[in-house]
């Protein structure tokens, strides 16, 4: 077992060891994971810093006990622009180092605004860039019960995703399913919660009724999940033939968006809470 760094854009993880596999999972730019085993194929086995597992190719991850513990003491920004360029120079004029989307992680080599509004980042593998300021922010690393506004900023972020397409296994910007789109939400607050449909107690949700759910706790279906925003309203990605994507759908029998089935289909209710 070793740790690693990813070093792509988006790191896809796949159940099995095979590209004919369906995706389960994506790792951002930055994230942290253990290569558990090698396969005969060329693929590894991968666990995620939130503890989920599947299949991969190397490409595009760091594989150095090294670089991965400097990495883990490194103080690392998130990204929250939808896809955001790494500059050589702080210029808008300047190449492109590489790109990463929204949940990625950078490193943070000083606070001063220079050029065009850029500050100075440092990539995993040990490289230099500058991104727009505006575009990261201090990376959660906890979060508190105490906070009334967190179940805001979760509607919110999740809010942000709207539109993205539907992509089985994903959680970016470029694509994302309806646990990427609740787990991501969480993720980017500091909150750890289970990649797929489900509730697992190990990650601090636990099961509430239905009729107490407030905005941010989630509704679990058999193989779906969805967040409660509001005023009767849940977000959610989905494939449905209604629609595609990360939509906003009702439990109201008056809304032009109104999803009765959902209404109807609820395996059980979920909160951090």
């Amino acid at each position: 077992m070793s740790k690693a760094i990813v070093i792509s854009d988006i790191f896809p993880l796949y159940k099995e060891p095979s590209l004919q596999s369906e995706l389960c999972d994506e790792l951002l730019y930055g994230m942290s994971a253990e290569v558990l085993s090698e396969e005969p194929n060329g693929f590894v086995r991968i666990r995620t810093y939130y503890h989920y597992e599947g299949y991969a190719l190397p490409n595009g991850l760091l594989n150095s006990e090294e670089q991965a513990r400097h990495w883990q003491d490194t103080p690392k920004w998130t990204v929250w622009f939808p896809y955001l360029d790494i500059k050589t120079k702080p210029t808008v004029q300047s190449r492109n180092i590489t790109s990463c989307p929204r949940g990625s992680l950078l490193g943070v080599l000083g606070y001063e605004i220079i050029g065009d509004g850029y500050i100075k980042v440092g990539l995993a593998d040990g490289r230099t860039g500058f991104v727009r300021r505006p575009c990261i922010a201090p990376q959660t690393v906890s979060w508190s019960k105490t906070d009334d506004s967190i179940r805001a900023k979760l509607v919110r972020t999740a809010k942000m995703y709207l539109g993205v397409q539907y992509r089985w296994g994903g959680k970016s910007p470029l694509g994302i399913d309806c646990s990427g789109l609740t787990s991501m939400a969480y993720m980017l607050h500091g909150i750890l919660i289970y990649r797929d449909a489900d509730i697992r107690p190990e990650f601090g949700m636990r099961e509430i009724p239905f009729e107490n759910k407030q905005p941010g706790d989630l509704i679990f279906y058999k193989g779906h999940t969805v967040m409660y925003i509001g005023n009767n309203e849940i977000i959610h990605a989905t494939a449905h033939p209604t629609a595609e994507g990360v939509v906003i759908n009702s439990f109201d029998p008056f809304s032009p968006v109104y999803r009765g089935d959902l209404l109807q289909k609820v395996v059980k209710t979920g909160s951090i809470f």
